[in-house]
């Protein structure tokens, strides 16, 4: 079967993912290769595409990163990765020379499914895990619940038993939904409330919980402000990068220095996250500023909003979310790197949630109802209660929400437009890097050439990504050098020259040209000049280096 756009019509397995990707590169092999860059616990294939037009030694510039499925339960932003893709090639195959010509000296980098073994998992009806499938910890004895598809319908929905001490009663307006227990209900009426699941090594007295199987999230295990930490009975890895899906991204990112912005697609909150995710950011505030304005941009008619992580978008304020792939991108890199949420279900229901990440902390039950009542209109999203005999419990009820294909991910008749807006937001990122042209004058003086070449940088960013690359010296530098002849002799300047990085004009706008009245020039700007003076005609090659923007090569007679 030949290769076919990605409509976003349903969600794709792993195996269905793979052959997308391969049948993708046969289709179009002068325009993208795929690359496998790591392995999984279970053996499966990290894979990277690189999207180009595997042309130039003459001129490479700026790229953009995308990735998906680093949590394993939100399909969308691989499906919406994919459906980037598709609508990119799509372009290709309508003959779009303007996007073709962009392609021929800029990269897009994707790695559709940073965690396959999970993402898989969930796909073939597991309960809930957060990231990959790292084992328990050795030793560890695990005694307790633990969710599973009891009655094999391919998905965990919820499961209630009646009980004098339960913690909820049956909503009498609401048959379907379980409210907590006040004092004034009957402990006649009182239920146990969870998903669906069995006990591990039960006693047959304790209902508790048992500790996670698979307790690692893979975006805690990044270097930026990586500590030991646990959230949500989740923990951050051993140590950054103790984990090879999180080595393999960083390893992947390193290899190419011209990748200038970056995106990681998760669900859910309908929003871009940026800039800054602590109170000490080691971020200055232009960088900050820049961030969020390119968001901005990225996200207007998309209906996302652009969240600040500290300190709008924090599960406890008190401890900043550490070793998160979007912060390790900025602060280790120097890259402008966001965290894509997909998908608001609440705004689907028609709740607005001011503190998004608070709310999962501290839940109002009139904010969750509507959200089960809305997705109880869409067949097989919400199951009534059932009676099934439980092996240890007895009779109890199963009933209740396909979670993965209501809250974490829209209903597929939904996933589409989730998708374009993912379009929408990289085809701005890709519009906002840095790109730069080369300008040579020429001035005859006497017996002597007097050579000049102007780099002047065209986009949104610098090209050092961000100031934070150039304090660093996570950015490559800018410089221009000449491959001279025997024949011509460089009389002044040496042959190579540094300049000083280019500003992109988003740093203008935040900055000297922040308020329209009383804009200025900027201090440093976006062209830079390095001059010789030659003896001697012939053909000599000019060598430009331009930080992240990328490098390239020009001849000229003299």
């Amino acid at each position: 079967m030949s290769w076919q756009p990605y409509t976003a019509n349903a969600y794709l397995d792993y195996p269905a993912l793979e052959t997308w990707c391969k049948q993708l590169v046969e289709h179009f092999p002068a325009w993208v290769s795929l690359e496998e860059v790591g392995k999984t616990r279970h053996d499966r294939s990290i894979w990277l595409l690189q999207i180009g037009g595997q042309a130039s030694q003459e001129h490479e510039g700026s790229a953009l990163w995308i990735d998906a499925g680093t949590h394993a339960s939100e399909w969308t932003g691989v499906s919406a990765l994919l459906y980037t893709i598709s609508r990119w090639f799509e372009r290709i195959q309508a003959g779009d020379e303007a996007f073709m010509q962009w392609l021929r000296h800029h990269r897009i980098i994707a790695m559709p499914c940073v965690s396959p073994d999970g993402y898989q998992a969930l796909h073939e009806g597991w309960p809930y895990l957060r990231s990959s499938l790292r084992p328990p910890k050795e030793g560890e004895s695990r005694v307790g619940f633990e969710a599973t598809d009891l009655d094999g319908d391919g998905v965990v929905r919820w499961m209630r038993w009646k009980h004098p001490t339960g913690p909820f009663v049956i909503d009498p307006e609401r048959p379907m939904w379980m409210r907590h227990r006040t004092l004034d209900d009957d402990p006649e009426d009182a239920f146990f409330f969870c998903s669906e699941g069995l006990f591990l090594n039960w006693d047959g007295v304790h209902w508790t919980s048992a500790t996670t199987r698979h307790g690692l999230d893979l975006n805690r295990n990044f270097p930026g402000h990586w500590k030991p930490s646990s959230m949500f009975g989740m923990d951050a890895g051993l140590y950054a990068l103790s984990e090879q899906e999180s080595r393999s991204v960083v390893d992947t990112f390193s290899r190419f220095p011209t990748i200038s912005a970056g995106l990681t697609f998760h669900t859910y909150t309908g929003c871009i996250l940026t800039q800054p995710y602590r109170q000490d950011t080691p971020l200055q505030e232009p960088d900050i500023r820049l961030m969020e304005e390119l968001a901005n941009d990225a996200v207007q008619g998309t209906n996302y909003r652009v969240i600040r992580v500290h300190p709008d978008f924090m599960y406890d304020p008190a401890h900043p979310t550490t070793g998160v792939w979007s912060d390790t991108m900025a602060v280790i890199f120097g890259v402008p790197g966001y965290t894509v949420e997909f998908w608001d279900p609440f705004a689907e229901a028609g709740i607005h949630l001011e503190q998004p990440a608070a709310f999962f902390r501290q839940p109002d039950a009139e904010k969750l109802r509507p959200v089960v009542e809305h997705f109880s209109q869409i067949p097989h999203a919400v199951e009534p209660w059932k009676t099934f005999e439980h092996p240890q419990l007895g009779p109890v009820e199963i009933g209740g929400i396909d979670y993965l294909r209501t809250v974490r991910n829209p209903p597929e008749a939904l996933l589409q437009r989730e998708c374009e807006r993912g379009y929408t937001i990289a085809e701005r990122f890709r519009k906002a890097l840095p790109s730069v042209s080369l300008e040579t004058r020429i001035h005859p003086e006497g017996s002597l050439t007097h050579l000049q070449v102007v780099l002047e940088n065209r986009g949104f960013l610098p090209t050092s990504a961000l100031y934070r690359g150039e304090e660093i010296g996570a950015s490559p530098g800018v410089s221009v050098r000449l491959e001279l002849p025997e024949k011509i002799r460089c009389v002044r300047s040496p042959h190579e020259q540094g300049l000083h990085h280019l500003d992109g004009w988003g740093q203008i706008r935040v900055r000297e040209g922040n308020h329209q009245l009383y804009s200025n020039l900027p201090k440093r700007g976006q062209r830079d000049l390095a001059e010789w003076w030659l003896e001697g005609k012939g053909e000599i090659i000019i060598h430009w280096s331009a930080g992240r923007a990328g490098r390239g090569k020009t001849k000229l007679s003299l």
